[in-house]
């Protein structure tokens, strides 16, 4: 009888003792190919994920701007925020007294400072306006009327959603 440590740790193929273990080839490429289907299927789901978090962004912007812009106006006798775009950013991220001058502390900030970045167009410029015009031009981050206080992003196209973004 052999002592144990003599014996081998593995059984042999006893049809082909010479052949070693491992992944055929076509093993490996019908692993490789499923990867890629799968790599196929997931990563435009990743590109659509990217855009609506992106529109989503923007209308919470929208949103927090427009409810600034609304807080302003019922601290300052029904008053907009304005008449030029400094003026509308510096009264919206700094405090101001009763007349909208940035020397007061009475009200405000309304929206932290500095002015967000439109992220569909990527600028922050606000184009003030006295009436809201119909369309987009995109030359600029933001679009403020004066005679309603309507804000809009001044950006051409649709969103995933199927919404304008001008319509957010």
């Amino acid at each position: 009888m052999t002592p144990a440590h003599d014996m081998p740790s593995t059984p042999r193929n006893p049809h082909n003792p010479t052949r070693a273990r491992g992944f055929t080839l076509v093993e490996l490429l019908i692993v490789v190919v499923i990867l890629g289907v799968l790599a196929a299927i997931v990563v435009p789901q990743f590109n659509g994920a990217s855009a609506e978090a992106k529109e989503a962004a923007l209308a919470q912007d929208v949103s927090a701007m427009r409810q600034a812009i609304s807080l302003y106006r019922v601290q300052h006798n029904e008053d907009y925020p304005g008449p030029t775009a400094q003026d509308l950013a510096d009264q919206l991220t700094m405090s101001t007294d009763a007349d909208g001058d940035t020397a007061g502390s009475k009200y405000g900030p309304y929206f932290r400072a500095p002015w967000p970045t439109n992220n569909i167009n990527g600028m922050t410029s606000i184009l003030v306006v006295a009436t809201m015009p119909e369309n987009p031009t995109g030359a600029t981050g933001w679009v403020y009327a004066t005679n309603d206080g309507q804000l809009r992003a001044n950006a051409t196209g649709t969103g995933p959603s199927g919404k304008a973004y001008w319509d957010l």
